[in-house]
């Protein structure tokens, strides 16, 4: 399991755990942000080591998709944790008052890019001033 992943793992066990007494197991669902994929294994792995079990928790991992958006389960309670695909959702929720809380980053940079076509003129930062 990468660092990136165990971060992100060990946030969201930190997390639920701390609200649990030692005997009990709580439920909980977490939805990714997209299909099952490499960025998701750390989740994965955790579920099936028992890393989640040794922290009381019985997590029930919900993959994302094409017609599946998390933000809204979160907000109905259909699933307890959700793994947004960037901040731009989160200050999306501040702006509209959505009662939302970033509990744990995923990367420690953020994996989006600007990209252009070749001659466009756009090959440095200052170019995108205009």
């Amino acid at each position: 399991m990468n660092g990136k992943l165990k971060i992100s793992v060990g946030a969201i066990v930190l997390l639920a755990a701390s609200t649990l007494s030692a005997a009990a197991i709580e439920k909980v669902t977490f939805g990714t942000n997209w299909l099952a994929q490499a960025e998701h294994g750390g989740y994965y792995q955790a579920a099936a080591d028992g890393t989640y079990a040794a922290c009381g928790l019985d997590v029930t991992i919900m993959q994302g998709g094409p017609q599946v958006s998390g933000r809204p389960l979160l907000l109905a309670g259909k699933i307890d944790f959700y793994m947004g695909g960037n901040m731009l959702q989160a200050f999306d929720a501040v702006q509209q008052d959505i009662p939302l809380r970033v509990v744990a980053a995923s990367f420690q940079k953020e994996p989006q890019v600007i990209m252009s076509h070749p001659g466009q003129g756009l090959d440095k930062w200052e170019d995108l001033k205009n």
